[in-house]
């Protein structure tokens, strides 16, 4: 669509369309802008914030993962204080159940770094 059409169906001017496309590539346009604009588009402006890599329940699972592990490797210490270990595949399931667990719980330092 040209910049004169999309300008017309905003009620703007020309210019104004090409102000906020070069704003866009310099990241500066508003999040009014670009409704505006993909409204005028007939379209939708989505504003997201997305993971790098995956999908967001990949993410959430690596994270409930990785607090499961250190809660398990936090056990381990006290566990060794009275000789009882766990066979590495009890240590996997257990890292798994108690992450299943943090899954259905979702506690408020779900994504604390520190701690558990």
């Amino acid at each position: 669509m040209s910049a004169a059409e999309l300008g017309r169906r905003m009620g703007v001017s020309r210019s104004r369309v090409a102000q906020a496309e070069a704003a866009e590539l310099e990241g500066g346009p508003s999040l009014k802008t670009m409704q505006a604009m993909a409204q005028a588009m007939g379209c939708r402006f989505v504003y997201a914030i997305v993971p790098e890599d995956g999908k967001v329940d990949d993410l959430i699972a690596e994270q409930a993962r990785n607090k499961a592990r250190a809660m398990v490797e936090r056990a381990h210490v006290h566990m060794a204080f009275e000789n009882q270990t766990l066979t590495p595949e009890q240590d996997t399931a257990e890292v798994e159940r108690v992450a299943q667990e943090l899954l259905f719980r979702m506690p408020r330092d779900f994504w604390s770094e520190n701690g558990s």
